[in-house]
């Protein structure tokens, strides 16, 4: 880690607090989208948005990959060296920079194994409730950890494990885990009255409010939820319906009927359907069509439509006519629906936007792994230019990687 990603951590480390419940109380925010900073204002930005711009402590629809989440200094994304595919490794970025580190600050590490404090087998989540990072992950199969560090991956301490599950009778499998809105919730297994196991949803406050770890309602098929900046918890992951869940009440009620891709609110849907960007009001039904992009699928292509606070993005994976490369790509539109820019074509059959800040969206688009490898600038939409920009990455052996790859890939 260099000399300002150290000194950025350590600022965020001074003026930052734990969350009660958590450890040792500091000065600090107590509401982490108190410390995110106002988002610039750009030429291209027109309408009125109805996404929240809050991106600390919560998991966003719109989202692809393991977990992202951004911080006073910096963001930080779980990903997948490409050396070792399916194992977790958290990286870091400062705002603005074009570099990305993995979070260890030893200069004699390969960051290969456990002993790195970026190394997390199957990791799969990272969250920031306002001082720390915590982190969900697999260490054997079945089992979980969450483990909360400081901002910089040190002072690492299992904070909840299988162990602190034991009093629910759960067997030794978990799936689906996740830190929303500081719960931590996962789908599991136990036996029932007959000796039949059955899927269970558990979660459990972080904040250290609850006695012991308590069983979701939904019978265990909550799927996974995401955070919508207001504190609420949105299960938008069915195929055919979308579900609010209440922690203090454990109670789950149906939002909506699931239309297409796109982002589900409490109260309102904002979808995509054969080019056609809707808005639906749940109370009154009425479907109100906001835009005809004029974009068609052919056979075997694939339209996702991702929400953010300031613009609209509809990403397209194509195949060509042999069937045997992919390509994608982007159109990006305000919330006045005007088309602000495109990339005509990314060559690469699989694509994901990881993560989104303020000026960038942080994309990955490793034919076998998971990693932050481009960024593209917002301060390009109505340009007429965007591009995929290159993150430095000094901690990633590319020329290892391209040989894992192509053994993978039969190459």
């Amino acid at each position: 880690m260099n000399a300002k990603q150290v000194g950025a951590l350590l600022l965020a480390l001074l003026t930052v607090a734990v969350m009660p419940g958590c450890g040792t109380k500091t000065s600090g925010p107590s509401n982490p989208s108190s410390a995110e900073s106002e988002a610039p204002a750009y030429p291209w930005m027109a309408g009125e948005s109805p996404i929240p711009d809050r991106r600390i402590g919560i998991s966003r629809q719109g989202l692809g990959g393991l977990g992202f989440t951004v911080t006073e200094a910096g963001y930080y994304i779980m990903g997948w060296d490409p050396r070792l595919p399916g194992t977790g490794c958290l990286f870091y970025g400062d705002h603005g920079s074009d570099t990305i580190v993995k979070l260890c600050g030893r200069p004699d590490c390969d960051h290969l194994n456990e002993d790195c404090n970026a190394w997390f087998n199957s990791g799969g989540n990272v969250y920031y409730d306002g001082s720390h990072l915590f982190v969900v992950n697999s260490p054997r199969f079945g089992l979980f950890r969450v483990t909360r560090m400081d901002l910089d991956g040190s002072n690492q301490e299992v904070i909840l494990d299988m162990d602190s599950f034991s009093s629910l009778g759960l067997s030794s499998q978990c799936s689906m885990l996740q830190i929303v809105n500081g719960v931590f919730s996962m789908l599991s297994k136990r036996l029932d009255e007959n000796g039949n196991r059955s899927d269970i949803q558990v979660y459990y406050k972080l904040d250290g409010s609850m006695e012991e770890p308590g069983i979701m309602a939904g019978d265990g098929d909550m799927c996974m939820m995401h955070g919508d900046g207001k504190g609420n918890f949105i299960d938008s992951g069915h195929l055919d319906m979308v579900r609010a869940w209440d922690p203090e009440t454990n109670e789950v009620h149906e939002l909506t009927e699931k239309k297409g891709s796109g982002y589900y609110g409490m109260e309102d849907a904002w979808y995509v359907i054969d080019g056609v960007i809707y808005h639906l009001n749940y109370a009154s039904g009425e479907e109100e069509v906001l835009l005809d992009t004029g974009l068609r699928l052919e056979e075997n292509e694939k339209m996702v439509l991702r929400c953010f606070p300031d613009h609209l993005m509809l990403q397209i994976d194509r195949h060509t006519d042999d069937s045997k490369s992919a390509y994608t790509s982007f159109y990006f539109y305000n919330w006045a629906m005007e088309l602000v820019g495109q990339i005509d074509r990314i060559d690469t059959p699989h694509i994901y936007v990881c993560g989104e800040t303020a000026d960038r969206l942080i994309i990955s688009a490793h034919p076998v792994s998971i990693v932050p490898q481009f960024y593209i600038e917002k301060s390009e939409f109505g340009t007429g230019h965007i591009e995929l920009h290159e993150f430095n990455m000094p901690d990633i052996d590319w020329e290892a990687a391209e040989e894992v790859t192509n053994s993978m890939l039969g190459g």
